[in-house]
């Protein structure tokens, strides 16, 4: 069986960039990781160790990305740890999911839990989103350790925009999935299937609601650019009506299960109350 191959304009990585991108990723990965050891000390929880794990694991599906999207990690004087679908993968990506993929969504797993609404949700949303958007324009623009090739859509800096609220989405779903499943799954066995949630999340939004751009990217040799920019609108429409779906449903989930709590106390109170 022939390996999917990429090709793609090379250049000279930054060095600089490439040694501050490596500084910084693993740096915020391991703030992460301590946020969720301080969870664990103050709660004594583990879920979120799952859901960390579950955004480091989703790494592996980067370099797919990178060959229907059109990002290419420049290969001469990158240190890179393997290659796959035709894409070099840098040394510091895992760690740049597991902290932005993984800590994002164990902060929006844990924001819910305190002010489970839709208003969090959408704030949340929009707050990953700039993250994501700041975080891709100084890679690309300042960092100089990738580039998206062809032609692009909604290109800001090199970057084209829309992809941060694909980016975005995955760690918001991720962490509102969590959040709905934390209160069933009550035992560390029980929660380790939170591994396989961000995953699921990043091919539901990149490779799910992304489905018509990408076919329309792939599906013909020259696509005309207004009939991308208008594919790429659909991404974004589609990955907005599934936050707001999960989000409503794992705020209504959770307002049900609080108020069956709460139900069941009643006979309770009302006994001692008489008493």
């Amino acid at each position: 069986m022939a390996p999917v191959d990429t090709f793609g304009i090379d250049q000279p990585v930054n060095e600089i960039g490439q040694l501050i991108s490596i500084v910084l990723t693993f740096g915020l990965a391991a703030a992460a990781i301590a946020y969720c050891f301080v969870l664990w000390r103050r709660e004594g929880t583990v879920w979120q160790f799952f859901l960390l794990v579950s955004g480091g694991l989703t790494a592996l599906m980067e370099p797919l990305y990178d060959h229907l999207y059109g990002l290419w990690f420049y290969e001469e004087g990158q240190a890179h740890l393997y290659t796959t679908f035709g894409s070099a993968q840098p040394v510091w990506v895992p760690a740049a999911y597991l902290a932005f993929y993984g800590g994002a969504a164990v902060f929006v797993a844990r924001s819910m839990m305190k002010r489970p609404t839709m208003r969090n949700v959408w704030s949340m949303y929009g707050t990953i989103v700039v993250m994501a958007l700041a975080a891709e324009l100084s890679y690309v623009t300042f960092l100089e350790v990738y580039s998206y090739q062809d032609h692009q859509p909604f290109v800001l800096g090199g970057y084209p925009v829309f992809l941060a609220f694909t980016n975005a989405m995955s760690a918001l779903v991720g962490g509102l999935v969590a959040f709905g499943l934390v209160p069933v799954l009550r035992t560390p066995l029980e929660q380790a299937s939170l591994i396989t949630v961000v995953p699921s999340a990043f091919g539901m939004g990149l490779f799910g609601t992304g489905i018509l751009y990408l076919s329309v990217r792939h599906g013909f040799e020259d696509p005309p650019m207004w009939l991308v920019h208008l594919a790429a609108l659909t991404v974004v429409g589609g990955i907005a009506l599934t936050v707001r779906t999960i989000g409503q449903v794992t705020v209504t989930a959770h307002h049900a299960r609080t108020a069956g709590t709460l139900g069941r106390h009643e006979p309770d109170t009302a006994a001692a109350a008489t008493n």
